[in-house]
């Protein structure tokens, strides 16, 4: 038996402002753990523990890794080390934390972060005594390629984030920010969790950036920021019908709202996640009829909250045609047509745009899996920003 200690760097930070020209379940789940958040404010603030579990669920909802549980006894014993949400520059120590099979266990809090710093978020290091397969559970989790030289998978068993206690915070789960001096607690969850979950953090992730470029089978080549662990300002990515500025740029103009775009998720695929294919809404490999009726008990459902496990496939937080011509694209590998008496249950407007969905993916070409979105010339007027790390 031997001990180990592995401590991982994590990348969080919206640090400083800075002026600039720009205006059924998955596989995976994510614990949110408030136990640490001693200064409470998730208990003052509920909408942000709202916020936040959307946040979670609209990326954990795409994952199909089979995660393998974290559950010490015998010879087999560790320690948590995350980051603390309250002082993040001091380590908590969990002792012999179990962690259920698939899922993520995210310790979340808030402090005074000081600067513009809006956010702060990334995996967990640990300590640990036992024996080699142990280790390899902790480090990989059962996913293979995470214990590879170079490592081309990432499973975490978790982390913290933490976000900034004086920060004027829009906490609307299904609009961004009227006021223009407010940030968006939805954006910048979504893109602190993404850290913790491996964007620019894991290994797997730092594998692929050379010269100031993130290579991967999904993305493409895309530019990244100076300090590698974001995408370079300006990347853009498809959301709904047209494109927004990616989630994992360094920073977010104040009164805006980011949703993870199509680049974003490239990202994710590329460090080693496992994503749902366009039209699996449950996350199960197949694209068949349960996943029509997730589609279905939310279409036309227009509020800015709807998630991929109820048929939001662009991005845009609604359910629509799009959504629907996504999932006929892939509908029974496109080939079996559905009963028009299964449909008749969701009435006949539904019905017929089905007809016309499964006709136009009959003609169309499914997206590929790869997006590689060019960074594009910023717009003139000057906006003030956080910078995110």
């Amino acid at each position: 038996m031997v001990v180990r200690r592995i401590r991982v760097a994590w990348v969080g930070a919206c640090a400083g402002v800075a002026f600039a020209t720009s205006a059924a379940s998955a596989k995976v789940s994510i614990n949110l753990d408030y136990t640490y958040d001693t200064n409470g404010f998730f208990t003052t603030h509920p909408e942000a523990k709202a916020a936040l579990t959307l946040a979670s669920q609209t990326l954990s909802d795409r994952f199909r890794d089979n995660l393998t549980a974290i559950s010490p006894g015998g010879s087999n014993h560790w320690t948590a080390e995350p980051f603390d949400p309250n002082d993040v520059n001091s380590t908590l120590s969990v002792s012999d934390l179990f962690v259920p099979a698939n899922t993520i266990t995210v310790f979340a809090g808030a402090s005074v972060l000081g600067g513009s710093t809006l956010g702060i978020g990334g995996p967990g290091g640990y300590s640990a005594s036992g024996f080699q397969n142990w280790f390899d559970t902790l480090q990989a989790r059962g996913q293979a390629a995470a214990l590879e030289s170079p490592a081309t998978d990432n499973a975490p068993w978790g982390g913290t984030i933490t976000f900034d206690t004086t920060t004027n915070w829009n906490f609307a789960l299904g609009t961004g920010p009227t006021n223009k001096s407010q940030s968006d607690f939805l954006s910048v969850a979504t893109h602190e969790l993404a850290h913790l979950l491996g964007f620019g953090t894991a290994e797997s992730w730092q594998n692929r950036v050379s010269g100031g470029v993130f290579t991967g089978p999904a993305s493409g080549s895309v530019d990244v920021s100076p300090d590698g662990g974001h995408l370079a300002q300006s990347t853009k990515g498809s959301v709904g019908t047209g494109t927004q500025e990616a989630v994992m740029t360094p920073s977010i103009t104040q009164g805006t709202r980011k949703r993870f775009t199509s680049i974003d998720w490239a990202g994710m695929s590329d460090l080693g996640w496992q994503l749902a294919r366009f039209g699996d809404a449950n996350a199960d490999g197949t694209v068949d009829f349960n996943d029509l009726v997730a589609l279905a008990q939310h279409y036309n459902i227009s509020d800015g909250q709807r998630r991929w496990a109820e048929g939001d496939f662009d991005f845009d937080g609604n359910v629509d045609f799009n959504d629907l011509v996504k999932l006929a694209q892939n509908y029974n590998t496109s080939e079996a047509a559905v009963p028009a008496a299964a449909l008749a249950q969701f009435g006949s407007s539904f019905a017929s745009d089905w007809a016309a969905a499964e006709a136009l993916a009959a003609t169309s070409t499914p997206e590929p899996a790869a997006w590689c979105m060019a960074g594009v010339a910023v717009i003139g007027a000057a906006v003030r920003r956080r910078r995110r790390a």
